[in-house]
């Protein structure tokens, strides 16, 4: 049996799409041959210890990695490795991953494998720099896209060790969904247009253009819906913003919320405004749930979203492009249907769990042999 230790620098529990992915992958791994164990390194989590599935996760709050506090971490971390003998640690993000190589000079595990989520566009020119010396230690490097894929070519990392997975969506959670529950819950009729988007309310996704874009359909006496599931330290400013342009009865917070199936099957168009993606775990779930989608050409978006087939890419902060794509869906209910069934069969070929799944392992034991 293959011991494996995941550590992630979020958490098993939210609901932000690197989350989910891992925490479908640990579910659907072979119990009997795989044992999984996921340290959380959020200062905060959800769950601090549990199970999931046949998996154990546990919490390790750590702050920054140059500090007393992630000494402590990287001296707790080693105690583990050397305790639970596992035969591959796999890490999600910039500490995960600085913490992991660091442990694995004192373990003497060669083992390791970097999970990359985005195309590190947040990395600073330090980090940049510190990741030249942590790309060696890895034997496999993930990227979830062939965005991702690229940025780390650029950074010069020969693409033998480069491994291309795709997420997985668990299409199961699209069965026996209430299409209707988010409607009674806004007491909005099945005439009414409602668009909707799931993702955290931070910069990068630039939910403002979508608001602005709404208040551009009412200007024109198009009285269109916005769902809003999420949550992050834009809220008051985006629900202020709202306010000040009196669309408070059009456009509805919800926060996090764990039916997002439901959620998802009774809107009627998807939008995605990021101006950065890895790949997006909401926009898979979108296409699962059958809705045509909207999305910024950026990241690994153009590699979900087939353009005119299953919805329309537009360019990041083109309040126009948006405008004009969302009016061509919300006047034709034929074509959303077209495009929703598309992308449903998109997702069913080309992005199931058990792909996602078979592929990890095959990247486990490529790390795995010396």
């Amino acid at each position: 049996m293959y011991k494996l230790l995941f550590i992630t620098d979020t958490n098993i529990g939210g609901r932000a799409g690197a989350e989910q992915h891992l925490e479908t992958l640990v579910r659907n791994l072979n119990n009997k041959s795989y044992q999984a164990h996921i340290l959380q390194l959020a200062p905060t989590v959800p769950k601090m210890n549990g199970n999931i599935g046949h998996s154990t996760f546990s919490h390790l709050p750590t702050n920054r990695v140059v500090s007393l506090n992630g000494f402590n971490t990287i001296y707790n971390l080693i105690r583990l490795i050397k305790k639970n003998h596992y035969d591959c640690i796999l890490s999600y993000f910039e500490s995960s991953d600085i913490i992991s190589v660091i442990a694995s000079f004192f373990t003497k595990n060669k083992a390791l494998i970097s999970s990359r989520r985005d195309t590190g566009f947040r990395h600073s020119k330090k980090l940049k720099w510190l990741y030249r010396f942590l790309n060696k230690r890895f034997k496999v490097i993930i990227a979830a896209s062939e965005a991702i894929n690229y940025s780390l070519s650029i950074e010069g990392i020969d693409q033998s060790k480069i491994s291309l997975i795709y997420n997985g969506v668990d299409l199961d959670r699209f069965q026996n969904i209430n299409a209707q529950k988010i409607r009674n819950e806004l007491n909005l009729d099945n005439k009414t247009i409602l668009l909707g988007m799931v993702a955290n309310l931070t910069p990068v996704k630039n939910h403002r253009i979508v608001i602005n874009c709404i208040k551009k359909f009412h200007e024109n006496s198009i009285k269109i819906h916005l769902v809003l599931a999420g949550d992050g330290p834009l809220r008051n400013e985006l629900e202020e913003y709202v306010k000040s342009n009196a669309l408070e009865n059009y456009v509805h917070f919800i926060g996090r919320r764990k039916d997002i199936p439901d959620i998802l099957s009774g809107i009627d168009v998807f939008i995605l405004a990021s101006e950065t993606e890895g790949l997006s775990n909401a926009l898979l779930e979108a296409m699962a749930a059958a809705r045509p989608v909207v999305a910024t050409d950026v990241g690994g978006n153009p590699e979900v979203v087939l353009d005119g087939q299953t919805g329309y890419l537009i360019r990041k902060n083109n309040l126009d492009e948006l405008y004009q794509a969302i009016k061509k869906l919300i006047e034709s209910k034929s074509l959303r249907e077209k495009y929703g069934q598309a992308g449903f069969d998109r997702v069913k070929k080309n992005f199931s769990v058990d792909t996602m799944v078979n592929k990890y392992i095959y990247a486990i034991h490529a790390a795995t042999v010396n």
